[in-house]
Order: C-alpha cells, then sequence, then structure tokens
C-alpha cells in the first residue's frame, strides 16, 4: 500500500512549529500559557499541572505541537527523551515522559506496555541494587516503582478493556518472581486473556500462578486437569504439578493419574520429579521427596547441576 502523503496544511504546521522551536525560550512562555488553556478544553489527562511544569522545556516546546494538532508527534518526541531518561536512570524523569505519551497518545497500547517496563522492571531493578540506599530503602523505592509500572498497564486497560496484550503484561509483571510477584493477579490477568483470545499458553500460566496459591489447590487441579486432555499441554512442568496437586488434595485413588500415565514410563516419573524437586520457581514439592525414597537409589540426587537444568526448562515451558 502506498503510504499518504502529509496534506499541505500538516505540512505547513509542522514548519510553525519548527520555526517557533528555533526561537528559543524567550518566545516560549506566552505560547505556552495558551497550552493550559487548550489543555483544559481538550479534557487531556493531567498535563498542565503534573506533567507540563514551568520549568520542564521540552514540555514548553512541545506546547506548540499539541496546539498544532500534532500530539502523535509529540508524543514521538516524547518517547525519545524518555529512552534518554532510561540510559541516564533518570527514573522520575522517564515516569513524567512516559505520562506525557500516553496521555498525548492512549491509543498505542505499546506505549502502556513499555511504560509499564521501564517502572516495573527497569527502574525497580535499578533501585533494588542502589548501593547508596540501605535495605528498607531499596526494598521500599524498588517496590514503588513497581507499583507504578502496574498503574501504567491497568490505566492502559481502562483505555483498552479489551486488550489481550495489556492483560498479558499484567499478568506477566505479577508473576515476576524477581520483583514483587501476586500470584492471584497473575492468575487473574491470565484468565482474562484468555476470555478475550489468548492463546491456550495463557491458560498454563494461569494454572502454574493457581498452584502457588495456598487454597486454590483444588482450583488448579481442576484446571490442569483439564489442560491435561490435550496433548499439546503436556510439558513437563504441568505433568509434575499434577502428580504433587494429586498428593497435597489426596485425590481418590479411581480419580487419580498414574506416574505411568502422566510420564509415559515409571522412569521417566522419576527423572523428571527428582529434577523438579529441585526448583526455585515456587512451585510446591509436596509427595515428590516419598515417591521417590520408595526407590533405592535415586536417580538424581539432591543438589545436583540438574536443578539449574530444570528450572530453564520450565521457564521455557512458562514463556
Amino acid at each position: 500500500m502506498v503510504p499518504m502523503l502529509p496534506s499541505v496544511k500538516t505540512i505547513f504546521q509542522i514548519i510553525i512549529c519548527l520555526v517557533i522551536l528555533a526561537l528559543g525560550g524567550t518566545a516560549l512562555q506566552p505560547l505556552s500559557d495558551r497550552l493550559v488553556t487548550a489543555e483544559s478544553a481538550a479534557n487531556l489527562r493531567g498535563l498542565s499541572s503534573t506533567l507540563l511544569p514551568s520549568r520542564d522545556a521540552l514540555a514548553e516546546h512541545l506546547s506548540f505541537f499539541l496546539l498544532g494538532g500534532l500530539r502523535s508527534l509529540a508524543a514521538e518526541i516524547m518517547v525519545l527523551d524518555a529512552t534518554t531518561a532510561w540510559a541516564k536512570r533518570n527514573w522520575p524523569l522517564a515516569e513524567r515522559r512516559w505520562q506525557m505519551v500516553t496521555t498525548l497518545n492512549p491509543e498505542r497500547q505499546n506505549y502502556w506496555v513499555n511504560a509499564a517496563r521501564d517502572m516495573a522492571v527497569n527502574a525497580a531493578a535499578h533501585a533494588i541494587n542502589d548501593e547508596r540506599l540501605d535495605d528498607r530503602e531499596r526494598v521500599s523505592l524498588s517496590r514503588s516503582y513497581f507499583e507504578r509500572g502496574v498503574r501504567f498497564l491497568r490505566d492502559g486497560i481502562t483505555h483498552h478493556p479489551d486488550s489481550v496484550l495489556l492483560y498479558i503484561n499484567l499478568g506477566d509483571t505479577y508473576a515476576d518472581l524477581n520483583r514483587f510477584p501476586s500470584f492471584a493477579q497473575a492468575a487473574e490477568a491470565y484468565h482474562r486473556a484468555v476470555q478475550l483470545g489468548a492463546s491456550g499458553l495463557y491458560r498454563r500460566q494461569e494454572f502454574y500462578n493457581l498452584c502457588r496459591i495456598r487454597g486454590r489447590e483444588r482450583e488448579a487441579w481442576a484446571l490442569g486437569r483439564e489442560l491435561y486432555e490435550n496433548p499439546a499441554q503436556r510439558v513437563p512442568s504441568l505433568l509434575c504439578l499434577l502428580f504433587v496437586l494429586q498428593q497435597k488434595l489426596d485425590v481418590l485413588p479411581e480419580q487419580r493419574l498414574s506416574p505411568e500415565r502422566l510420564f509415559g514410563s515409571a522412569e521417566k516419573a522419576r527423572r523428571d520429579l527428582a529434577r523438579f524437586q529441585n526448583n526455585s520457581l515456587r512451585f510446591p514439592v509436596q509427595g515428590i521427596k516419598e515417591y521417590l525414597n520408595a526407590f533405592p537409589g535415586s536417580i538424581v540426587e539432591p543438589g545436583c547441576a540438574c536443578t539449574t537444568q530444570i528450572d530453564a526448562s520450565l521457564r521455557a515451558s512458562n514463556a
């Protein structure tokens, strides 16, 4: 498809904006004041008082893009500045820029995703490793950035209530073991994503998170049993968790899946379960040790190098 060329009017607006920007700061303040009125009339989300501080030169410059009706172009410029803030680890500025970006162009779902990642992942990780802070300050600041990232996603969902992309990212954020996981919130987000049309992979993600929640084992078992009926879903992590849930729930013998049926053979069951019992993904392991102890000469000794291997394979199957 041949791209549409900008209209003469749009080209004229861009030229006027660039000329004004070239004039420097002295000519900016009177016109910047006009943005406050324009913002109120357009009902933009909090740009005037919160996102366009009087000493924010870039924001003042971009006032003219807004007045000229070039909000998408202004948002793209703000994305570049947010990237610069990320490179400099200036997280307060990065947050402000992403707030402006998502205000200027809330229709771009990727803006919400990138803003959330910058806060919940990048800023939170930087804070938790900031040696200038004590342990309490690190955790507090990291959690604060994490929550701001979540807020971006939830605000995005307010604009896009049927967005599979935003619900998946919300689930991934809550399920991140390296941050501040909430398995119940993650399961809920993945469940909603599947309702909206996400692939069955995210149904399995819902199952994984339910397995980690005390008191919801019965719900997890029912979902896992449903997933098991689809051969494409029978990855090692799901099979091991079904085995564990059977033990925890004391499932009736006639309703159980035998290790041989689950894994294909008793030997494979022992091998996979021996690896799984050393996982570091906060999955339950009840009943595995007792099962393995029934077989003299365990195939895999606890603490062996396969722990890393099984974690890697589990993470891959969770992706």
